[in-house]
């Protein structure tokens, strides 16, 4: 919960992008932190009073409601606040894999099938229909004498 003040005093920059459709204005906006706490109050809680920002009507076309982007100050990793995208230092190729290796090995415990067990499983279902429906398995009568000829071919 991030209040319009904590990103002030965080050093953050906001900036708001026309979201009118129907003029494709793709103007933007970087108002000071000072005209948005004058105009919203110190205390907006800006990760749930998004729909307050939607009232603002962009200067070049009119429309209303905006695309909103919170910039880290520079030099800093992801919004690093703890609501963002901050997806912390590299990992090593070893610690990725020693990490990918422990999920693995979670996932078959509980029973979960991997990606690729389940697009085998999905492969032999497919190839399992295709021959039911050419040997008539799906049909109600007797079976088709002519299924197993080899077309050209009598038997």
């Amino acid at each position: 919960m991030a209040t319009l003040r904590e990103l002030k005093d965080r050093g953050d920059r906001i900036v708001f992008y026309c979201r009118s459709g129907l003029a494709r204005c793709n103007h933007s906006w970087e108002p000071s932190w000072d005209q948005l706490i004058q105009y919203f109050g110190p205390d907006a809680d800006f990760t749930h009073d998004r729909s307050e920002f939607g009232r603002l009507v962009c200067e070049n076309c009119g429309g209303r409601g905006a695309n909103i982007i919170v910039q880290p100050p520079e030099g800093t990793s992801g919004m690093g606040g703890g609501y963002g995208y901050d997806h912390g230092p590299a990992l090593s190729i070893e610690e990725a894999t020693r990490r990918q290796h422990e999920r693995d090995a979670e996932c078959k415990r509980l029973g979960i099938k991997s990606p690729a067990e389940l697009n085998a499983a999905s492969l032999a279902a497919l190839k399992a229909a295709r021959l039911a429906g050419r040997r008539g398995a799906h049909f109600i009568g007797p079976p088709n004498p002519w299924a197993d000829r080899k077309r050209g071919r009598w038997p």
